[in-house]
């Protein structure tokens, strides 16, 4: 089994979302709305980070299959000659 490699930047989503919930849950704690919707915010910023590295994987992985069939073109087109 291979363990993907995690970047570094793209583990600041996750982050944002831990710190946030301990803001939240701080904020629940000692009755602190500020804190609440502090936590808040920040959860919802590393959501929005994670939804942005899946999409670019997601992209990634079209450029590369588009890469493969236009090697696949070239080769075809070589063979027609």
């Amino acid at each position: 089994m291979r363990i993907p490699r995690v970047d570094p930047k793209d583990a600041t989503g996750l982050f944002d979302k831990v710190i946030g919930l301990g803001k939240e849950i701080t904020g629940e704690v000692f009755d602190q709305e500020r804190l609440i919707e502090a936590g808040e915010a920040q959860q919802a910023k590393g959501t929005e980070k994670l939804k942005a590295i899946r999409e670019q994987a997601k992209a990634d992985a079209h450029k590369a299959k588009a890469k493969s069939f236009d090697a696949k073109e070239r080769a075809a087109q070589r063979a027609k000659v």
